[in-house]
């Protein structure tokens, strides 16, 4: 979604609170479990919660075309997208892009401290379940 519909989170929060390490993506981690623990120390180190986030979220507008693109593509078939992002940071973006179905992570929150983070199966550690012999 981020990059294709919608910017950046990552690098728009990094913009707004001037961390540059904040910048970093799997295009410079492909490693996602340890681009997140870094994220995770850097949001600590600066006492950056979710709030702080979210308020930068919600600045955010789609990228041109992603919304027609989004409603071409609803016209001829069901859209569901998988991305990387989190179901608390969103929100304000599919709204923008009329609602479609997305399945995403999930981030582990305490005091508005962003603690983990939870694979889109639900667990960080899943492996897939073996086919049935049914």
């Amino acid at each position: 979604m981020e990059g294709v519909l919608t910017p950046e989170i990552w690098i728009a929060v990094a913009e707004k609170t001037k961390i540059p390490e904040l910048r970093r993506t799997t295009r410079d981690e492909p490693d996602y479990d340890k681009l997140m623990r870094y994220r995770i120390e850097i949001l600590d180190r600066h006492g950056i919660k979710l709030s702080h986030i979210q308020e930068v979220i919600g600045t955010l507008k789609p990228l041109p075309g992603g919304k027609e693109f989004l409603d071409e593509l609803r016209s001829l078939v069901q859209v569901i997208i998988l991305s990387d992002t989190f179901e608390q940071f969103a929100s304000p973006l599919l709204r923008q892009l009329g609602w479609p179905v997305l399945l995403c992570h999930r981030l582990v929150v305490e005091n508005d401290r962003i603690v983990d983070y939870q694979y889109a199966s639900g667990s960080r550690n899943a492996k897939p379940s073996p086919p049935s012999n049914g």
